[in-house]
């Protein structure tokens, strides 16, 4: 697991909106989509050199040496 980065960090903020009323709607659906979306993140985050330090439910914040590598992660995140 990388370090936490030091000095000037970028931080990326995720979260999947409307999550609330979709796990009301199919929480089943849900459980296996916040799965799914938590690998897609983790393997972006770790591709692009940045390190997730918290979850927040159906979100994570990550840290990163660079703001140009955050921009990949959400990019490869959005993708």
């Amino acid at each position: 697991m990388p370090e936490l980065p030091v000095g000037t960090v970028t931080f990326l903020f995720t979260d999947i909106e409307g999550s609330t009323r979709l796990w009301d709607v199919n929480p089943d659906a849900m459980g296996r989509a916040l799965g799914r979306h938590d690998e897609i993140v983790r393997e972006a985050v770790a591709a692009a050199g940045g390190r997730i330090f918290k979850h927040t439910g159906d979100g994570v914040l990550a840290a990163f040496a660079t703001a140009r590598s955050a921009v990949q992660a959400a990019e490869a995140i959005k993708r």
